[in-house]
């Protein structure tokens, strides 16, 4: 992590020389002088390009907005003329459940559906089919509204209502059905209703087919179009042509088939095409219909009933193709100045824009904390970009000095968790690692300073990595030990388990460790662990001055008395002893499968704590 005396005398010349790599220097004011005319040129093109690009993109966003608009208005109609069918097959059907409707009771149940046909004219019939095949109806005749109540024990379209519904869940559309020449085709909503748990029967009601190709008529004129809706993909529920009647239809077709319509719109929309740029921007699909381009918006409705409805609105697709025309005329004038200014621009930009791009790259190193990957930037012929190199220079050097006492891993993770993260003080759950060399005051009695330093050093780094490798932060090393936490500055629920994991690793590298000092004839180390879970307070604390990032708290003080404690609890040949609490022990569940090592008292603790070894 630390950078390299090389590096930093590599650095520190460069940042008093980076003038020497060009000795023809001239100011930037002069230079821009010197290309004006190219970057004008340059910068009018640039303004064209991004002009052209937003008002593409303009045009695409208001043509998909128009699509949206024009498609919702259509869906928003077909809602308004059949909502309130089922609002009204709703309300009837809780009445009845409630018992403020007597079920059992014909006439008050026929009184009830008419009264509710008077708040819905597209309504033709509202009926409760009984499963005893007795059926009260309310039908809406060109005199009024008639109620009665009849055997269908031989009409096998209602006996099957009746029946499905028996297990239905609530709510649901059915197929349409054509009752007769004199009423149409109807398109039924059906209601399962149930009383204290015992059902009694269906409750649907009947909406005209007819009155819908009318308003959605009406919807398209507005719009400068039309529309039509596709029933299961080959039938026709809703089209102009359906408002008169020109169709023959009876009982098993109660629906026009969509081939035999003759309406080159729908014929194109049941076929299948390409998806161009254009529909896949904003679902406008362009449809040649006799030699005059049509604009189809459609989309595809699955509530209601088990077959899908193909809601198509189509208009002139003049007023969309000429604005594409002339967005298309514009680029290839725009193309044309491109080229034209390109060669002119093209010196005078790689002269000014080169050193900016190192500077850009070399900062975004600095911004990512990479410092070991910056190189001195050489200066440029332009003096202003020379001075901004030198004084980066300057800065990365000092960067890498202070870099040396502050723990990249915990500068990146303050970072991530954003401004004001550095003045925070919070309460957090955290696991807490002390580790320490047993007996290492009377080794380092025989050795020299420098091998002192050196093989602290050596010792450090391999825990570190170890650390490092479970997400956890080096608080402080302390003469021969080390302070770790996990938990913070980020909220890490498993900081338990990787506590463990980081202990294990560290006695697999101290044991590898150990093998080569002996086969180098060295004595080999003992270190002991001790890992504590519970609340801490983590955040920036120490003077005005000199502020340490760090964790303080009971947790910390009882996790480097378990620490002190390995020693009794582990056996003389282990390279290694690793002590939990019960807390960091119950923290990591199943994940670490520790051995019980009694209780212990522990100072500053008035109970015992737990230990486990690990």
């Amino acid at each position: 992590m630390n950078a390299t005396s090389q590096d930093r005398q590599d650095l520190s010349a460069s940042a008093g020389t980076a003038a020497g790599g060009a000795r023809f220097q001239i100011g930037i004011s002069r230079g821009l002088l010197i290309g004006f005319g190219g970057l004008v040129l340059l910068a009018i093109v640039a303004v064209l390009a991004v002009g052209l690009w937003s008002a593409r993109q303009n045009t695409f966003d208001l043509l998909r907005d128009k699509s949206e608009a024009t498609v919702g208005l259509t869906l928003a109609r077909i809602e308004q003329y059949l909502k309130p069918a089922e609002d009204q097959i709703l309300h009837l059907g809780r009445r009845l459940e409630s018992g403020e409707i007597d079920g059992s009771d014909d006439d008050e149940v026929g009184r009830s559906l008419a009264g509710a046909l008077a708040a819905t004219p597209q309504v033709y019939a509202v009926v409760l089919i009984r499963p005893d095949a007795r059926m009260v109806s309310a039908l809406r005749r060109p005199d009024g509204v008639t109620v009665d109540v009849v055997d269908v024990s031989d009409n096998p379209v209602n006996l099957s209502i009746a029946e499905s519904m028996r297990a239905a869940p609530g709510l649901s559309w059915g197929e349409a059905v054509y009752p007769s020449a004199e009423v149409g085709t109807l398109l039924n909503v059906r209601y399962p209703v149930r009383r204290e748990g015992r059902y009694i029967g269906a409750l649907a009601a009947g909406v005209r087919v007819n009155t819908l190709s009318t308003l959605l008529e009406d919807t398209a004129k507005a719009l400068g179009g039309g529309a039509f809706v596709l029933y299961g993909g080959d039938l026709v529920l809703a089209h102009p042509d359906l408002i008169d009647g020109a169709f023959a239809l009876d009982a098993a077709n109660p629906l026009p088939i969509a081939a035999r319509l003759g309406d080159p719109v729908v014929a194109a929309a049941l076929r299948g095409h390409a998806v161009t740029d254009l529909e896949a921007r904003t679902g406008i699909r362009i449809v040649e219909t006799g030699g005059e381009e049509v604009a189809l918006l459609s989309r595809t409705v699955r509530r209601y009933g088990d077959r899908p409805w193909l809601v198509g609105v189509h208009f002139p697709a003049a007023t969309l193709t000429d604005e594409l025309d002339r967005l298309r005329w514009a680029a290839k004038a725009g193309g044309v100045v491109l080229l034209l200014s390109l060669a002119a621009a093209w010196a005078m930009a790689r002269a000014l824009g080169t050193p900016f791009d190192r500077l850009a790259a070399a900062a975004e190193q600095v911004r990512g904390l990479a410092l070991d990957r910056v190189r001195p930037l050489p200066g440029s012929l332009f003096r202003e970009v020379t001075a901004a190199d030198r004084a980066f220079n300057a800065m990365v050097v000092g960067l890498r000095w202070f870099e040396t006492y502050v723990p990249r891993a915990l500068v990146h993770r303050l970072v991530r968790q954003g401004e004001g993260a550095d003045s925070r003080s919070v309460s957090r759950e955290a696991t807490v690692m002390f580790t320490d060399i047993a007996g290492f005051t009377r080794q380092s009695e025989a050795m020299s300073a420098e091998a002192t330093a050196r093989f602290l050093n050596d010792h450090f780094a391999m825990l570190a990595g170890c650390v490092d490798a479970e997400g956890g932060t080096i608080d402080k090393f302390i003469g021969d030990a080390v302070m770790a936490f996990w938990g913070a500055p980020e909220e890490t629920p498993d900081h338990a388990p990787r506590a463990c994991r980081a202990a294990l690793a560290m006695r697999a590298a101290v044991a590898a460790d150990n093998a080569r000092r002996r086969a180098e004839g060295a004595a080999p180390i003992r270190v002991r662990i001790g890992i504590h879970t519970g609340p801490v307070v983590v955040g920036n604390i120490g003077a005005p001055g000199r502020i340490n990032y760090t964790i303080v708290g009971d947790t910390v003080n009882a996790a480097n008395r378990l620490e002190q404690l390995a020693k009794e609890v582990a056996s003389d040949e282990m390279d290694v002893a690793i002590v939990l609490s019960g807390a960091t022990a119950t923290a990591a569940g199943d994940a670490i499968r520790p051995t019980g090592a009694g209780a212990r008292p522990i100072r500053g603790r008035e109970r015992e704590i737990a230990l486990y070894r690990l």
